[in-house]
């Protein structure tokens, strides 16, 4: 079992148990209380807060956990100094705003589908001219652009002066020399014209779409994307334009009449400019079907877990502030008892080197946050401090175990004196109004019963962090098939051209298309079936998406050991296949093409589901008896509403030559089978009450 998967089982409470691990109450009870799970702690007079099950479980741990929270910030803390200490070496760059750490989480859920840069210089130069080179591309806009096109634009000048002051009858195929090295100098001047004009087209398009759509920074975000195509069209168009009349017009004898090599020339100029319109509609069309599929699949997902990480970081910076002012009131008067974080022997033990080492770190964090804060004057860009709170966040949700310690300080911080659970009102100091308190209340109070136990906040906060990274590998894994068509598109893209290139050039080019049609088709049957998987494979990807990576499915058809199907984890998706991971751990790939004609159950995207356990009992049993045992397993589900809904069914199946009897017992859960280990713990927790429901 995938260790994201497990979580921690509730403290047991009460004075007896049975056998099975349920707890019982008083006997002799009329109403069956004997039968309800007791889920209460008795309290006597003055006791501390720490008597309650949860809160012992919670300062069990404490040690542990608050290392793992100095962990996680001087971690982010390194990463920030390590961040400042580069922005610090480019701040003389003004071509771009420095670089920053960009979460993955955004990166990845990003709607476009983004290229790598043509040219990344390396990260350490070995020879004085790539650390110039190097030096150059990290420079700003002014000079970068000036040392690229100057030396060219001199070496271009020197054939030109000569042709026009020494050798003016010179010619190049017929045209004047300086005519063609102006010519030469147009194209190589046009090529940064257009990427000037290239650079002109993002805000343009932001303006524009900003006045028909709420979210114009998508298509601003789309037009940068698209803006080297772009580039490369303006290029080849201001080329085209150029070349007839600058030769033609400048001819050493003359005559205005195109020549031939002018002629093949401007063919194969067409043929460029033919081949960069269709790579820019090419282009559109990827990043259309990029952006719709996202908005259609992962919008909504996308926008609840930032809420929930949002909600996250104000909750924990709260606790921190709070656990701050306590520690600084207790270290002014240590009288006034023990302050919430200082309820473990170590911090008593090292009170003097903690506040020793909480200065030092406040005076490094301070100088490489006020560098920022100066550096951030000269960009407009917002900058986060080190100990940026929605960071240490991040870092706690990377793994399991980070969740469960980010959720037990939450729980430590807002449970009050003499109550194992929080509750909607202690949540509210930690926001700024009571809407999205209410919001963040319903977030984490899955069982709407009106309050949060440690163990309900611990599987809220897994669940949080599972699904982020679920989304994450999602969107890669979705952007690794949206390469894929690219590349297929690309090369549909370069068969036109070899099409367009031969009508151009050849005179014959008709019979020669005609021959090489009739011989395709006459091979198609040998392409048909990759076609047709190809044409399905998208169709399930893009169209379908019946699943996304991390979901639990169960998949209807051949598969498994009896052949009727089996449950799988979505482990990656491709274009043309997906890889499960079995729930034994083996790893199984299926063609999309197949897939496509399955039924497939998808776990996540089911609500809660019911479970029929059939039983075997005592002929003759009446219908009195099985309707106590209904109202007794009713009483156990509703002491159990975290984990069950409030309702039994029950329902005779068959009778077996009457001997027995079979009945099914149903029953709810709060929420799908996605999570295998908790659906276990469910199911084992009913079973036992079950059994001692019968024995009695």
């Amino acid at each position: 079992m995938d260790e994201n998967e497990s979580f921690h089982l509730q403290e047991k409470k009460g004075d007896r148990s049975s056998s099975g691990g349920t707890y019982v109450g008083e006997p002799g009870v009329e109403s069956h209380d004997h039968l309800k799970v007791d889920t209460s702690v008795n309290y006597e007079a003055g006791q501390a807060a720490m008597s309650t099950a949860s809160l012992r479980r919670g300062q069990a741990v404490r040690l542990e956990d608050d290392l793992q929270l100095m962990e996680a910030e001087r971690m982010v803390s390194r990463s920030t100094e390590t961040r400042s200490q580069h922005r610090r070496s480019s701040m003389s760059r003004t071509r771009s705003y420095p670089s920053q750490r960009v979460d993955e989480f955004d990166e990845a859920t990003n709607p476009l589908h983004e290229k790598a840069a043509v040219y990344q210089p390396p990260e350490s130069p070995t020879t004085k001219l790539s650390a110039f080179v190097k030096k150059v591309h990290n420079s700003s806009f002014t000079v970068r652009y000036l040392t690229y096109i100057v030396p060219v634009v001199l070496l271009l000048l020197i054939p030109l002066l000569i042709g026009a002051l020494n050798y003016t009858d010179t010619s190049v195929g017929g045209v004047k020399l300086m005519w063609f090295s102006i010519w030469l100098e147009i194209v190589w001047l046009t090529l940064w014209a257009a990427r000037v004009v290239g650079k002109c087209i993002p805000p343009a398009v932001s303006i524009i779409s900003s006045i028909f759509t709420n979210n114009a920074k998508k298509w601003r975000d789309m037009a940068k994307q698209l803006e080297v195509h772009f580039v490369l069209f303006f290029w080849w168009l201001a080329v085209e334009i150029s070349i007839l009349p600058t030769m033609k017009n400048h001819h050493v004898d003359g005559d205005k009449r195109t020549r031939g090599w002018e002629r093949t020339l401007n063919k194969l100029i067409i043929v460029g400019l033919v081949w960069t319109i269709l790579n820019v509609i090419e282009k559109i069309i990827i990043q259309l079907i990029a952006i719709t599929f996202h908005q259609r699949t992962y919008d909504d997902r996308i926008q609840l877990n930032k809420f929930q990480i949002g909600s996250l970081t104000k909750l924990y910076q709260f606790s921190r502030a709070r656990i701050a002012e306590d520690d600084e009131t207790f270290e002014q008067n240590p009288n006034l008892g023990t302050p919430q974080s200082t309820k473990n022997p170590l911090q008593y033990a090292s009170k003097a080197g903690r506040v020793a080492q909480r200065a030092m770190k406040n005076v490094g964090n301070k100088v490489g946050d006020v560098a920022e804060g100066v550096l951030a004057d000269f960009t407009g860009r917002q900058t986060k401090n080190s100990s940026d709170p929605y960071q240490v966040v991040l870092a706690l949700l990377r793994t399991t175990s980070g969740c469960q310690v980010l959720a037990r300080r939450l729980y430590r911080t807002f449970a009050r004196d003499g109550f194992d659970t929080v509750f909607s009102g202690d949540l509210k100091e930690a926001y700024d109004d009571n809407e999205e308190a209410e919001a963040a209340f319903s977030m984490f109070d899955r069982d709407m019963n009106g309050d949060i136990s440690m163990e309900e906040l611990e599987g809220v906060c897994v669940d949080i962090g599972r699904e982020r990274k679920s989304i994450t590998a999602s969107l890669k894994d979705l952007d690794s098939v949206v390469s894929k068509l690219d590349q297929v598109f690309m090369f549909f893209v370069f068969i036109i051209i070899i099409i367009v290139f031969l009508t151009l050039i050849s005179t014959s080019a008709a019979g020669v298309l005609t021959s090489a049609g009739s011989t395709i088709l006459a091979l198609s049957w040998m392409f048909s079936t990759t076609a047709t998987e190809f044409l399905q494979s998208i169709i399930f990807v893009f169209v379908k998406h019946p699943f996304d990576v991390g979901d639990r499915v169960t998949i209807y058809g051949n598969s498994g050991a009896s052949g009727l199907g089996d449950d799988y984890f979505v482990k990656e998706i491709a274009l043309l296949y997906t890889e499960f991971k079995k729930m034994e751990g083996h790893i199984v790939q299926a063609p999309n093409s197949v897939l496509n004609n399955l039924f497939i159950l998808n776990q996540r995207r089911t609500g809660a589901l019911a479970e029929a356990l059939p039983i075997v009992i005592k002929y003759g049993t009446t219908v009195d008896q099985m309707e106590r045992l209904r109202h007794r397993l009713v009483e156990f589900v509703r002491s159990e509403r975290r984990d069950f809904q409030s309702m039994i069914l029950h329902e005779l199946r068959e009778v077996t030559e009457n001997l027995s009897l079979t009945l099914n017992v149903v029953f709810f859960y709060k929420s799908n089978w996605q999570n295998e280990g908790l659906r276990l713990q469910r199911r084992n927790k009913f079973l036992c009450m079950l059994m001692i429901a019968l024995q009695e």
